[in-house]
């Protein structure tokens, strides 16, 4: 008897424990996730090409704080870095990584609007999506040389690190910017 009054206290406690997890999950106001980028891309590009800022259009029209993304489960994704500030971060390190040398160009500039950032996590997986339009304009000319937008998706356990899964579709997309053949011509 001694054993199962044991059990029982020890089931007892993990529910506690359970419930209070589940309770500080979708609890607002939560401490934000903190954020940190390693480039990991195997694309190699050269060129030279000044990064400027990016804006998060979900945060400009009040959909989400400048530390979110939106989600589609009960709790709120918060980082400890706005969302536009470490995209922009993320695409210098990622270029310098693939091998474009000047990234304090002054007549070439790249932008351009983080579009959409959301994770659908209400099904098995985690579906992340990120839409991002890009710009490159001349400063002498004042001419936009590169504009296109890029879209990737992918699907990620929802048992993943947060902040990976955000990476991964963060390199994805900056990946299919280097691929982009215009890019290239732009930035050389």
């Amino acid at each position: 008897m001694r054993n199962m009054a044991g059990s029982r206290r020890d089931y007892s406690l993990t529910t506690i424990l359970l419930l209070f997890g589940i309770v500080m999950f979708f609890v607002d106001g939560c401490a934000r996730i903190p954020l940190s980028y390693l480039p990991s891309s195997v694309n190699k590009v050269s060129g030279s090409v000044s990064i400027s800022n990016f804006k998060y259009l979900p945060a400009e029209t009040g959909e989400v704080q400048p530390f979110q993304i939106r989600n589609t489960a009960l709790g709120k994704l918060k980082f400890d870095k706005n969302i536009d500030i470490y995209f922009r971060e993320s695409v210098s390190m990622e270029l310098r990584f693939a091998g474009v040398v000047g990234l304090d160009n002054k007549t070439r500039v790249l932008n351009g609007e983080i579009e959409d950032l959301m994770v659908d996590d209400l099904s098995y997986n985690a579906d992340w999506t990120l839409r991002v339009h890009y710009l490159i304009k001349d400063l002498q000319t004042g001419d936009i040389v590169y504009s296109s937008t890029k879209i990737t998706q992918c699907k990620a356990s929802k048992l993943m690190n947060v902040n990976s899964a955000l990476n991964d579709i963060i390199k994805l997309n900056i990946e299919e910017l280097m691929k982009d053949e215009a890019f290239i011509k732009a930035i050389h």
